[in-house]
Formats: structure tokens, sequence, C-alpha cells
């Protein structure tokens, strides 16, 4: 009777364990802080990536350009501010600039803001949130990082003759708007690294006009239409380290009425970002 009921005891013991370890969580709760240092945002850190673009412009019948740039940038993590902010900036070495942003997170994730979006060789200020990433990750996670929304650029492209032999092409960029994205873990190893894949689908709502150099070019009207963006990022992190490599491939197309001629101009970049230090 008495081994009877040390038997019994022990099958209540471990049915008790196992229950508690099936309504445990799978991944523990982070704090903000904890989400950041996740990541690799250390207070006071910096990185060296080497980044190498890949653009081509082409309009058929007419050009056909593809131009390479290499760059190397350091990305510097300044002092947070607040309790959930982290000012950073890339700061390229080619070109002498830097551009600052800072990171909010919100736990369970980390937000960044786009304030650039290219357009041909336009660059736009735009504020957006961008949920970037969240903590810890798994596999087949997924989320939304940027929710359907329309953003005003009033910007002007303006597209010399050069491009389009006997007119000069102004285009005023009114509008832009996301229809749809989303980001996907699709690879998790043991040792925390992690492939995550995203795209996005958009549209820039554009007005443009021609200006009259050769009877080629006489139609000042100003006409509306809307070019499509298509963007796919591959992205390769470690916990704890950040972003060791990222893929990214845009492609803009636009429709244009240039005099009698349509036009159909293409815009695609091929851009990668290797962690060097």
């Amino acid at each position: 009777m008495r081994y009877f009921s040390l038997f019994f005891i022990i099958f209540i013991f471990l049915a008790c364990s196992k229950k508690s370890d099936q309504t445990s969580p799978q991944n523990p709760t982070f704090s903000n802080y904890d989400v950041i240092r996740y990541w690799g945002y250390d207070v006071g850190k910096t990185h060296k990536y080497y980044a190498i673009d890949t653009s081509r412009f082409i309009i058929p019948n007419l050009t056909d350009t593809t131009m390479v740039y290499q760059d190397t940038f350091l990305r510097v993590i300044k002092d947070t501010f607040g309790n959930l902010n982290v000012e950073y900036y890339d700061s390229f070495y080619t070109s002498q600039s830097k551009i600052y942003d800072t990171l909010y997170v919100v736990n369970p994730f980390v937000i960044d803001t786009i304030r650039t979006v290219n357009f041909l060789d336009s660059t736009s200020q735009v504020s957006m949130g961008y949920k970037v990433f969240k903590a810890p990750l798994s596999l087949n996670d997924n989320w939304i990082p940027i929710e359907s929304q329309s953003k005003y650029i009033g910007d002007t492209l303006r597209l010399s003759a050069q491009q389009l032999g006997s007119c000069t092409l102004w285009i005023y960029l009114d509008s832009l708007k996301i229809d749809s994205s989303k980001k996907v873990v699709i690879e998790a190893s043991p040792d925390t690294s992690f492939k995550l894949f995203s795209k996005v689908f958009s549209k820039i709502k554009y007005r443009y006009q021609t200006k009259p150099q050769t009877p080629f070019c006489n139609d000042t009207t100003i006409k509306k239409d809307t070019a499509f963006i298509t963007s796919f990022d591959t992205t390769y992190l470690k916990a704890y380290l950040g972003i060791m490599n990222m893929y990214r491939f845009d492609s803009t197309i636009a429709n244009l009425q240039v005099g009698m001629f349509p036009i159909q101009a293409v815009f695609k970049v091929y851009s990668r970002r290797v962690k060097v230090q």
C-alpha cells in the first residue's frame, strides 16, 4: 500500500508538471529595452556596412541606362531618449551625407520611420511608420509592416532632353499610396539567426506635361496617371548582432504620352547591404 501511495503521488506530480509546461508561454516576455538589445541596437554601438546598388532606367526604343553605386557607410546608434526611442544615423562615405532617423520601440515591435521615397532620380520626404522587427522571432511569424495608407509627396521630377530626345518632361509627384505589405520569417535557426522576406505593393499618383522645344514636343497639356511600385526585400539577421546582410529589389512602372507617342518607363533597383564590422 505504501508503494502504491508513493507511485500515486509521483504520478500526480508528473501530471501537474506536464500541464504546467503546456500552459507556459513558448517565448519569454521582453521589455522594450530587451527588444532593442535583441536586435543589436545597443546604445553607442557603431556598425559598418558595404553597399552596392545597381539601378536600371528603361524606356523602350529610347534609352536603357544602368548605373552602379558602391559605398561604405556607418550606422551609429546614439543615446536613447524618452523611454522607448533610439536615435541613429547612417553616414555615407562617398556622398558625405548623413541620414538621421529614430527607432520607436513598442513591445514587441521595433518601428522605424521611412522618411524618403526614391522615384527615378527624385528623393521626396515622406514620414511613415514601419514595423521592422518583432522580438522574439520564430519560424513563420508574419505581420503587416506598413499599414495601407496614403501620403502627400508634393515633389517635381524633371527629365531633360537627354532622356527623351526632343522634349523636356516635367513630372509632379502628388501622393504615395501603400496598397499592401507583408513580412514573414521564412528561416529560423537554433543559433538565433533568421531570414525575413518582405513585400510591398504601392503606387504613386502623378501629373506630367512636356515643355516644347521642337515640333515633336508641342502638347503642353497637364495629364495625370499612376505609377506602380513593387518592392521585395530579403533580410538576414542574427539576434543581439542585428542586420548581417540585406537584399532589395524595387521595380517602378509608369506610362506617359509624350507628343503622339506612348512611353512606358521602367525603373529597377537592386541593392545589397553587407555588414563588415
